[in-house]
């Protein structure tokens, strides 16, 4: 199933593209990066995939520290944008453009990572066949790594309105929790200077324990939690999960 009438089709344009990228500091992308170097437990030269890679953000620091770098995202002008980026810092990075749940990789990767709430986009289904996809990608032992929102620290600190600025872009929305579907549901608008652009995004989001099941579900094993960020001791209070998982041996 393509991207066609779904929402991420019209979300990840240029506009966020520039707002993604003022949205996280060198220093606080590195420190991410550490980590999911760290609990992946990759060295060079092993091969990594990036799933949903954006811009970029990770694959490339990754890659810079000896990893071989496969980044994968469905927007075009991302991957064109993460392929000029890897050119300028002289590392050799294969990007390529691909919906996240037609990646048809076989046991070619040491680990794999998918970073910033991607694995919500779509319905449960669709997640889970997701999960399956990355296993099939991952060696037998290989590790999985997700970083997501936490639901339980969500509901406990949900604004129905919000307020950001990135990249001099000030950014409102509008939000709903359907507790039916446990979907936010949000109206973005983008403030510019030639007018005002709106946006919807949908986001299914998942607690520990639901995480745990569909990751099991999906055929890992060895599953535990972290808070993000920084990477620490994970609980139903922290705002960040990462998940990081095993393809059994």
């Amino acid at each position: 199933m393509g991207a066609r009438n779904e929402w991420f089709a019209d979300f990840f344009d240029a506009t966020y593209g520039k707002i993604l990228a003022g949205t996280f500091d060198d220093a606080r992308t590195l420190e991410q990066a550490r980590a999911a170097k760290r609990l992946l437990r990759v060295r060079k030269p092993m091969r990594v995939l990036d799933i949903a890679c954006g811009i970029g953000r990770l694959t490339i620091p990754l890659a810079g520290m000896g990893l071989s770098m496969t980044g994968v995202d469905l927007v075009a002008g991302y991957v064109r944008r993460a392929r000029r980026a890897a050119r300028r810092r002289g590392l050799d990075v294969r990007f390529l453009c691909r919906d996240m749940r037609e990646i048809d990789f076989d046991g070619e990767f040491d680990a794999a990572l998918s970073y910033f709430t991607s694995i919500g986009y779509f319905g449960n289904e669709e997640n889970l066949r997701f999960c399956r996809k990355a296993l099939a990608a991952l060696k037998p032992g290989g590790r999985f790594l997700i970083e997501t929102i936490n639901r339980s620290w969500l509901l406990a600190h949900f604004r129905p309105r919000g307020e950001q600025t990135a990249s001099g872009i000030r950014v409102t929305s509008r939000n709903r929790y359907d507790e039916a579907t446990r979907r936010v549901e949000s109206d973005w608008t983008f403030h510019l200077p030639a007018g005002r652009q709106r946006r919807h995004i949908s986001l299914r989001v998942y607690n520990s324990t639901e995480m745990r099941a569909m990751l099991r579900a999906a055929g890992f094993r060895g599953i535990r939690f972290h808070a993000s960020p920084p990477v620490g001791r994970f609980s139903r209070h922290s705002k960040r999960l990462i998940a990081v998982a095993d393809r059994p041996r």
